[in-house]
C-alpha cells in the first residue's frame, strides 16, 4: 500500500519535471539563484560574526572562505537583477545584498554605487534606513569626506525617528574630528553615549575616542572621568592601560598638589598582576612624577630601575631623569656623571642623545663661568659670555626661566644701549615664542620701542606685536639721504653738455649729497655704498682719478669683507673678477641669447619662404613730373 503511493508521488514529480522542461519555465532558475544569494550571505554573515567576536574592530577581510561567500553573492544577486529585472520583490534585494557584499569586501566605491542605485530606484524598500547610514560610512573609509558628511546631515535631520540616528551620529563626531572641529565631535559622541546604543565593545571605544579629544582640549577632569570609566574594561590590556595612565596624568595636570597621588597610581599600574607587561614604565614615571614635585624618593626608584636593568632604555631614562633633577638644584657637576651615565647605558636611544647633548652644554655652561670669573679680576666686559650662558640654558638645559633670570639681570646691570637693547629684546622674545606669556612680552616690547627707537630691534618689536612698522633705524635714514644724493646724480645727468657751469654745479651738489651720507651716517652698510659710488663719479665723470684710488684703499683696507670692499679692491686691481654667481648669469645670458636668434634665424626663413611662395607686386607707375613755372623754378617756359 505505501510502495504505490511513494511510486504515485514519484511519478507525479516526474510529470511535473518534465513538463517544466518542456514549457521552459524560468521560476526554479529564479528561485536557484534568489536562493543560493541568501544563503552564501547567511554564511559569510556567521563568519564575519565569529572573527569579529575573537578579534573586536578586525577590519581586515577574513579567510579566503568569507570573501569567497562575498563573491557567490555579487554572483547570484547579478544573476537575479539581470535575469529577472521587473521582479519588485527580488531585485532590490539582491542589489541591496550586493551593495553589503561589496561594504564587506571593504571595497567602499563600489558600494557606494549599490547603495546609490538601491536608493535611486527602489527608495521604498524596507533596509533603506540601512542603506542610508552604510553609505556614509562608505564614502567616509574610500575618504570621500565632504560627501560623507552630506549624507550623514540627511540622517541627523530626521532626527530619533531614524533607525541609524545614533550610528550617524558617532559617525559625525569622526567627520567632525577630522575636519577640525573637536568642539562638535565632543557634542555628537556625548549624544550617543548618553543613551545604551551599541555593543559594549563599540560603546568602549567612542567612549575613549571622547576622552582622547577631551584631552586634547586641556578638559583634564572630564578626561579622565571618561579614562576611567567602567565601560574601558572591555577593551585589550595595552588600551586599558593607556586610559588608566593617561587618567593619572590628567590628575597631574590639574594641579600639582595633585603629584603623590598621580604618583601614587602609577605605582598601582606596577604592583597590578594585568599590566606586568609595563611595570618598568609604570615605574619610570613614577620617579619622574616625585621627582617633578621635589620629593627624592623618586631617586631611589629610578636608581632601583636602572640598576635591574642596565644597559637598557629604561636604564637610561631613569638616570637622565635623576641628571635633570640634580641640574635643576644647580648641583651641574653630579647632573654631567648622571648624563654621562645615561649616554652610557643605551647611546642610541633618544635619551642618551638628549643626555650628551646637555652634558656637553652643561661643559661648556661651567667654562664660560670660569671666564667670566677671571674676566671680573680683570674689569674687563663679560657681556658675550653671559649671553652664550642665556642661551645654553634656553636651547639646550631647558631651563627658560634661568635664561629670563640672566637677561633681567644683565638689563639691569648694563650700560652699552646697544648691548642693552639686545639682552631686552630677547627676553620679550622669550616671554612672546616659549612661555607664550604675550602680556610680559608686549610690556617689554613697549619699552624697546620707547627707550631705543632707532633700532632695528624696536622694529621688529612692532613687527611682533601685529602692528604697523613705522620705525626708521639709523639705516632707514642713511638710505633715505642716499636715495636723495641719487636722485641729484640722475639730474645731473641729464643736463645738456652745452651747460658746463651748470653741470659743474650739479656734480658739486651731488658730492655733498653723498658726503652728507657718509659723515651723518659713519657706522651704515649705506655710508660705505656712498663711498664706493663718489669714488665712480671721480673717476669715470670727473676724472680725479687720484682721489677716487683713496676711497677705494680705504674702502678696501677698512671694510673688506663688504662687498663695496670687495667692488673696491676690483676697481684698484684693475683686472676683472667674478664669482661663480656670475658664471652662472652669464650663462643663462648666453642661453638666452642663443634661443633668441634661432627664433629670429627660424621667423626669418619663415618669412623668406612666404615671400617666395608670393606673387610678385605690380609695377610702380611714376608720376608725371608736375614743374612749377614760378620765380623759383630754374628755368622759365615762356
Amino acid at each position: 500500500m505505501l510502495k504505490g503511493y511513494i511510486k504515485k508521488i514519484l511519478k507525479i514529480l516526474l510529470i511535473g519535471i518534465i513538463g517544466a522542461q518542456t514549457i521552459g519555465c524560468t521560476c526554479c532558475a529564479y528561485f536557484n539563484h534568489a536562493w543560493n544569494m541568501e544563503e552564501a550571505a547567511g554564511e559569510a554573515a556567521v563568519l564575519r560574526e565569529a572573527r569579529l567576536d575573537s578579534v573586536p574592530g578586525d577590519s581586515i577581510l577574513g579567510s579566503g572562505s568569507e570573501r569567497k561567500l562575498y563573491d557567490r553573492v555579487l554572483e547570484k544577486g547579478s544573476r537575479v537583477v539581470e535575469r529577472f529585472p521587473k521582479n519588485e520583490r527580488q531585485v532590490p534585494k539582491a542589489v541591496f545584498f550586493m551593495a553589503e557584499a561589496f561594504r564587506n569586501k571593504n571595497e567602499w566605491r563600489q558600494a557606494v554605487e549599490k547603495y546609490d542605485e538601491l536608493e535611486r530606484y527602489f527608495p521604498e524598500y524596507d533596509s533603506m534606513p540601512k542603506a542610508e547610514y552604510e553609505r556614509a560610512y562608505c564614502l567616509y573609509r574610500n575618504q570621500d569626506y565632504t560627501l560623507a558628511r552630506f549624507s550623514a546631515e540627511r540622517i541627523i535631520e530626521q532626527g530619533e525617528s531614524h533607525k541609524y540616528y545614533l550610528p550617524t551620529m558617532e559617525l559625525m563626531s569622526i567627520l567632525q574630528e577630522r575636519e577640525g572641529s573637536p568642539g562638535d565631535a565632543i557634542a555628537s559622541l556625548e549624544a550617543v553615549l548618553a543613551t545604551d546604543f551599541g555593543t559594549p565593545w563599540t560603546r568602549a571605544r567612542a567612549r575613549m575616542r571622547l576622552a582622547g579629544l577631551y584631552y586634547e582640549q586641556k578638559n583634564y577632569e572630564k578626561a579622565r572621568e571618561h579614562y576611567l570609566h567602567k565601560e574601558l574594561f572591555i577593551l585589550p590590556v595595552h588600551e586599558r592601560y593607556k586610559a588608566q595612565s593617561t587618567a593619572a596624568e590628567c590628575l597631574l595636570m590639574l594641579s600639582d598638589e595633585n603629584g603623590l597621588a598621580a604618583a601614587n597610581e602609577y605605582k598601582a599600574l606596577a604592583d597590578s598582576a594585568v599590566f606586568k607587561d609595563r611595570k618598568t614604565l609604570s615605574l619610570v614615571r613614577q620617579g619622574e612624577i616625585l621627582l617633578s614635585i621635589n620629593d627624592e624618593r623618586g631617586i631611589e626608584v629610578l636608581r632601583n630601575l636602572a640598576y635591574d636593568a642596565p644597559r637598557s632604555e629604561m636604564a637610561s631614562r631613569a638616570f637622565f631623569g635623576i641628571g635633570d633633577f640634580r641640574q635643576k638644584k644647580y648641583n651641574y657637576p653630579t647632573a654631567i656623571l648622571l648624563y654621562d651615565s645615561s649616554f652610557q647605558s643605551r647611546p642610541a636611544s633618544s635619551w642618551a642623545q638628549e643626555s650628551f647633548r646637555r652634558k656637553a652644554a652643561l661643559s661648556r655652561l661651567l667654562a664660560l663661568k670660569d671666564t667670566i670669573v677671571e674676566l671680573e679680576k680683570e674689569n674687563k666686559s663679560f657681556f658675550p659670555q653671559e649671553f652664550q650662558i642665556a642661551e645654553l640654558f634656553l636651547l639646550r638645559l631647558s631651563e627658560t626661566d634661568s635664561a629670563l633670570a640672566i637677561l633681567a639681570r644683565m638689563d639691569s646691570t648694563l650700560e652699552d644701549p646697544e648691548l642693552k637693547a639686545r639682552a631686552t629684546y630677547t627676553r620679550a622674545f622669550i616671554y612672546d615664542e616659549f612661555k607664550q606669556d604675550t602680556s610680559n612680552a608686549y610690556f617689554i616690547y613697549r619699552k624697546i620701542i620707547e627707550n631705543f627707537p632707532q633700532t632695528d630691534y624696536a622694529k621688529q618689536a612692532q613687527a611682533n606685536m601685529g602692528l604697523q612698522v613705522n620705525v626708521k633705524t639709523k639705516e632707514d635714514f642713511a638710505r633715505d639721504a642716499f636715495l636723495k644724493a641719487e636722485e641729484a646724480w640722475l639730474k645731473a645727468q641729464r643736463i645738456p653738455v652745452e651747460n658746463i657751469e651748470e653741470i659743474e654745479e650739479a656734480f658739486q651738489n651731488t658730492i655733498a649729497l653723498y658726503d652728507s651720507v657718509i659723515i651723518d651716517f659713519p657706522e651704515t652698510q649705506t655710508a660705505l655704498q656712498a663711498t664706493y659710488v663718489k669714488a665712480n663719479i671721480f673717476a669715470e665723470e670727473i676724472g680725479n682719478l687720484d682721489s677716487a684710488q683713496v676711497l677705494w684703499g680705504k674702502l678696501s683696507r677698512e671694510h673688506f669683507r663688504t662687498p663695496w670692499g670687495k667692488a673696491a679692491r676690483e676697481k684698484l686691481s684693475g683686472k676683472l673678477s667674478m664669482d661663480y654667481a656670475d658664471i652662472i648669469r652669464l650663462r643663462e645670458r648666453v642661453k638666452d641669447l642663443e634661443v633668441s636668434t634661432k627664433q629670429q634665424s627660424d621667423k626669418y626663413w619663415q618669412e623668406a619662404e612666404q615671400k617666395k611662395n608670393e606673387p610678385p607686386p605690380p609695377p610702380k607707375v611714376a608720376d608725371d613730373e608736375v614743374l612749377l613755372d614760378d620765380y623759383n623754378t630754374l628755368y622759365n617756359f615762356k
